[in-house]
């Protein structure tokens, strides 16, 4: 009888110690719940590979926002899709703060080029800030003897069909910048698509494609050392990196041409609470005034910009708007 009095004394103690252990974890996930946000590791999701622009921006960003807030903030690489891959993991997370995703340009565009766009960018998502431009220039092969825009232009026009230019394919920047300057000169340039950056650089180099609207930054030692020539970069205003190429607009005469320069802006799910995101936009707007972050971007080409919330909800509506008119018209949605 001792002995089982002993054994089942025993058996409720361990009981006893399990649920104690159960209500302190249970204590800990409350007592985490009820401290101010952040409490914990913060997640960034870059829709692209490690390298790239977005890349560059979310973790030089993701440190100086960890060090200011106390917390990690980790960068997640989820490459494919033109950004739809990384994109959907964003939405398909909790949307309590602790996963946000870095977006560009292909936010807007490559879910209008399905014919059902796998999300929303203004309704599936909550914006929190967007940060900075770097303006695509148009780069002109060596081969050609053109010296600017209006010279690109009168060539184009007699010679149609020609004259390519590389793009990263549909859905991105590059296609949707150089569509719309095709139809606001009226000329044929020949698209031809390219999985790599570098493939698409050394072709231009090598003569086998007549243009490449690309990214200030990858094409600067090109640049600087004459390889190829710079036409104009598809923004509002001159490049502090280039302040010889004009704005496409200034260089053709066209003074109502709106492009659109490549933009980086951080998201999070639909219904993250407002006052989570509103620590993200302080925390990352705070991390854009640093000295550091700042002359990273001055490395980068890229210029810091810091509209409101309401302001970046409305660019993404006219955005949305801008790329389904221009699939429409190119016949590109899936």
């Amino acid at each position: 009888m001792d002995s089982w009095i002993i054994g089942r004394t025993n058996r409720l103690i361990k009981l006893g110690r399990g649920f104690s252990v159960a209500l302190s974890l249970a204590s800990v996930a409350i007592i985490a719940q009820a401290s101010p946000y952040p409490n914990q590791t913060i997640k960034i999701i870059v829709p692209y590979s490690p390298g790239t622009g977005s890349d560059v921006m979310a973790r030089t960003i993701g440190e100086n926002m960890s060090r200011k807030s106390h917390v990690s903030v980790i960068v997640e690489n989820r490459d494919g899709g033109g950004g739809l891959i990384g994109s959907l993991a964003a939405l398909q997370s909790a949307p309590d703060g602790y996963t946000v995703l870095i977006v560009a340009n292909p936010f807007v565009i490559a879910p209008i080029q399905k014919s059902t766009p796998p999300y929303d960018p203004v309704k599936d998502f909550v914006p929190i800030a967007k940060v900075a431009t770097i303006p695509l220039v148009l780069a002109l092969s060596p081969n050609l003897p053109i010296n600017n825009i209006k010279e690109l232009v009168a060539y184009a026009k007699a010679n149609p069909g020609k004259l390519s230019y590389a793009s990263s394919g549909p859905g991105t920047i590059s296609q949707q910048e150089m569509e719309i300057f095709k139809q606001a000169t009226g000329i044929d340039i020949v698209e031809i698509p390219y999985k790599s950056t570098a493939q698409a650089m050394t072709d231009l180099l090598g003569g086998h494609i007549a243009l490449f609207p690309v990214v200030v930054p990858l094409v600067q030692q090109y640049l600087r050392t004459g390889k190829i020539r710079g036409l104009a970069v598809f923004d509002t205003h001159r490049s502090a990196l280039f302040p010889d190429i004009p704005p496409i607009a200034e260089g053709l005469g066209l003074p109502s041409y709106a492009p659109t320069p490549v933009w980086y802006g951080f998201v999070a799910p639909a219904g993250t609470p407002k006052e989570v995101v509103a620590t993200l936009s302080d925390l990352i707007n705070a991390a854009m005034q640093d000295s550091e972050v700042k002359e990273r971007l001055v490395v980068m080409g890229a210029q810091a910009i810091n509209p409101t919330n309401a302001q970046f909800t409305a660019e993404l509506k006219v955005e949305v708007e801008k790329a389904k008119q221009l699939a429409k018209k190119l016949g590109t949605a899936q």
